[in-house]
């Protein structure tokens, strides 16, 4: 059965805020993301970082398990965590470029982890469709 989990966590430090650290992320969330067969995205946004990512159950709890002791995160929340019938992202892990408007726009100036996963995944695709 396939799994869609939706996560908000805090940033610690300079996670996601330069190149050479968002291309470290980037390159090893697809690195394991493929391996276990796992899709999603990602987004960083000032210090909150959003990912929805979609698998089998147990390769989501690896996921959450490698999450929850990494150092670059911090104040996890799960937002949703829900049986598919499919994915809806096809990439080990895709990034969404984060436009400061258009995440301001969507989220109403709230904190990201105070979203819904619906609200979450329409700023994520608005934003990105906005920056390509």
């Amino acid at each position: 059965m396939l799994y869609r989990l939706v996560f908000v966590s805090k940033a610690v430090g300079d996670a996601g805020q330069s190149p050479q650290s968002l291309a470290h992320i980037l390159g090893a969330s697809e690195r394991n993301n493929r391996r276990d067969e796992v899709s999603g995205a990602m987004m960083f946004h000032g210090d909150e970082i959003v990912q929805i990512v979609e698998g089998a159950r147990t390769d989501l709890d690896r996921l959450m398990r490698r999450v929850a002791v990494d150092p670059r995160h911090c104040d996890l929340v799960v937002v949703e965590d829900r049986p598919v019938m499919q994915r809806r992202y096809r990439q080990p892990m895709q990034l969404c470029q984060t436009d400061h408007r258009c995440v301001a726009r969507h989220s109403g100036g709230r904190p990201l982890r105070t979203l819904s996963a619906v609200e979450l995944e329409r700023l994520m695709q608005a934003c990105s469709l906005q920056a390509a």
